[in-house]
């Protein structure tokens, strides 16, 4: 019976291996290429080198009569004014949909050719000539631009061989790309997240599939340890004092997968979390309507009267205005070349920092009448960090005394939610940023962790790589 179950399990690994081993291999490869090339997206410092300088002088309508040429009934959730081609323009989103106005005419903003070369020759500068067609949908366009569609992609023969995409409703530069980032990102996140254009548009399908493979290959490995480490003999070794039976390729497999088996499993297993299986909890962030109560309500009538040129006049050099509400009152956040900083609405001054006791208000309506606890960090800690991405310091963190414990990050220079952690998020943070990233403080500083993840990969590689040549050979004997 006993030698019945090893057979089995022998000939899972043995076929799992060679059904899905060449994926396996890609994910390690693949995880090293996305440790410095990531998926495409529009930085914000990439925005402020293709944004211009608003110009005071030209903003002769204010956002509450720009808005009422939208015709779009009620208040918008959302307001910016920045510049598109030359000139400054509102932008609204009310229930995720876009809307755009000229602000030196009260006209509606609608996309056309002249429009859609000046944001691109902007991001491309060095380019003679562009080529765009008008589409829904491509490799390079899943995530935050969906709201922006239909999307113009423009191609440009610049040496970096840029494609743009220009938003088909706001007229913005949304995304940017490189021949090398698109050539890197096939063999790091395409391959990695499983990234297929046909696949990927159907999120359901390609969830699935994800999570099916991955599970697939946690068995792989699963198995194989299992057998290699019921082939293992430290005390009753075999012929020549050898603690493993096997030659050349099967005893290189058989150290490695004891070497490597468990980070493997840990790897595999966290990668198959991050797609929430049965339920499992992501991290999203603070919810929509936890926003509203920290903004202290949704804008007003009010909010869109305020004189932007008046605004602009006092702080030249302007790229952006953003409204911004905290605890009730309006803020105006302004995105500049160096960063962004923080202007009272009311009075027009800058703010470098908002009150405690206003951040406190403020995050007290996120939970009424629960206990909170504050502090304010001057560096990270165990869910508030730079790594991947940049994390702002200080920050205020705020933790509700409630079973969850559902804590929220402040940025107390911008005056908005930052960061969220809850009892299951936590989960989320240690299964999937701690096993798959090996996101852990010891680690963090570069180039250590860099190191780690490289060679820990290769390991992973030359593990997957003997595993397939085992399987090549074993085909071969069958045909």
């Amino acid at each position: 019976m006993m030698g019945s179950w090893k057979r089995q399990l022998h000939l899972l690994h043995r076929w799992f291996g060679i059904g899905i081993g060449l994926l396996v291999l890609l994910w390690f490869g693949s995880g090293i290429v996305m440790m410095y090339v990531p998926y495409p997206e529009l930085t914000e410092e990439e925005r402020m080198a293709w944004l211009a300088p608003l110009d005071p002088a030209l903003v002769a309508v204010d956002a509450d009569a720009a808005w009422r040429a939208t015709g779009v009934p009620g208040l918008p959730d959302a307001v910016r004014l920045n510049t598109v081609a030359g000139r400054p323009a509102w932008h609204f989103q009310h229930e995720r949909v876009h809307h755009s106005v000229w602000a030196d005419s009260g006209a509606p903003l609608e996309v056309n050719g002249e429009i859609v070369n000046a944001s691109a020759l902007a991001a491309a500068p060095g380019a003679r000539w562009f080529g765009a067609d008008v589409i829904d949908l491509d490799q390079w366009t899943f995530g935050r631009v969906s709201a922006h569609r239909p999307l113009y992609r423009v191609t440009a023969d610049d040496a970096a061989g840029s494609v743009l995409y220009v938003s088909g409703r706001t007229g913005e530069l949304v995304r940017d790309t490189t021949r090398s980032e698109r050539a890197w990102n096939w063999v790091g996140s395409v391959v990695h997240w499983v990234y297929l254009t046909p696949l990927r548009k159907h999120g359901d399908a390609w969830r699935q599939v994800v999570m099916w493979t991955s599970g697939a290959a946690l068995l792989l490995v699963l198995s194989g340890m299992v057998l290699g480490i019921q082939r293992l003999r430290v005390r009753r070794r075999y012929a020549g004092g050898r603690m493993s039976p096997y030659k050349g390729w099967q005893r290189w497999h058989h150290w490695l997968g004891l070497g490597m088996g468990t980070l493997a499993i840990t790897w595999l297993f966290s990668g198959w979390l991050s797609v929430g299986p049965f339920g499992f909890p992501s991290a999203p962030g603070p919810s929509a309507q936890d926003r509203l109560a920290f903004a202290g309500g949704a804008l007003a009538a009010g909010d869109l009267t305020v004189d932007a040129a008046a605004i602009l006049r006092r702080h030249p050099g302007v790229l952006e205005l953003e409204w911004r509400r905290v605890d009730g009152a309006l803020y105006l956040s302004t995105l500049g070349r160096a960063r962004r900083g923080l202007v009272d609405a009311r009075t027009g001054a800058s703010v470098e920092t908002l009150p405690q006791a206003v951040l406190a208000h403020a995050v007290q309506a996120l939970r009424l009448d629960v206990p909170l606890h504050l502090d304010m960090l001057h560096e990270a800690d165990d869910y508030y960090y730079t790594h991947h991405r940049a994390a702002a310091f200080p920050v205020l963190r705020a933790r509700f005394d409630l079973p969850q414990a559902p804590t929220f990050y402040v940025d107390p220079r911008q005056g908005q939610l930052v960061g969220y952690v809850d009892r299951d998020t936590r989960w989320d943070r240690w299964l999937f940023n701690g096993l798959h990233r090996l996101d852990f403080a010891i680690l963090r500083t570069r180039p250590l962790w860099d190191a780690v993840v490289i060679t820990l990969c290769v390991l992973g590689v030359l593990l997957t790589a003997s595993g397939l040549v085992l399987g090549w050979r074993r085909l071969q004997r069958g045909m």
